[in-house]
């Protein structure tokens, strides 16, 4: 999924005052979390993941189909965060740590990824 399209996607179900520059540096935290935390990689490597508004807004994400709904779950809880919806913000944060929970796990089972190898083919080229 696309920058652009995660961004096209929020903004249609959950209309907000946040500028897509914004919705891209939190995209930037949760593409690093991913980095770090799931694929394992190197700060090197992480630092090279950055994006940037206008110039990467056609840039594919590193999760793909069909665990890419955490980056519009993830999208939508900052931004009941940040309007001060708090009541709105704790359940679509939950919602979002399932969905990423779950992400990980399938992750972790599938690709090994503190073994060093991927048992069942390259999950994404970013990688």
């Amino acid at each position: 999924m696309k920058i652009c399209e995660v961004i096209e996607y929020v903004d249609s179900v959950r209309p907000n005052p946040f500028s897509d520059k914004e919705k891209v540096m939190w995209l930037n935290a949760l593409e690093g979390r991913i980095a770090a935390d799931v694929f394992l990689l190197a700060p090197l490597e992480i630092r090279k993941l950055k994006y940037e508004h206008p110039d990467n807004m056609d840039t594919e994400l590193l999760v793909v189909s069909p665990h890419d709904d955490i980056y519009y779950l993830w999208l939508i809880a900052r931004i009941d965060e940040a309007n001060g919806e708090y009541n709105k913000y704790q359940n679509s944060s939950q919602i979002y740590n399932e969905h990423y929970g779950n992400f990980v796990r399938w992750f972790a089972r599938t690709y090994e990824p503190a073994q060093g190898y991927v048992r069942r083919g390259f999950y994404h080229a970013h990688i």
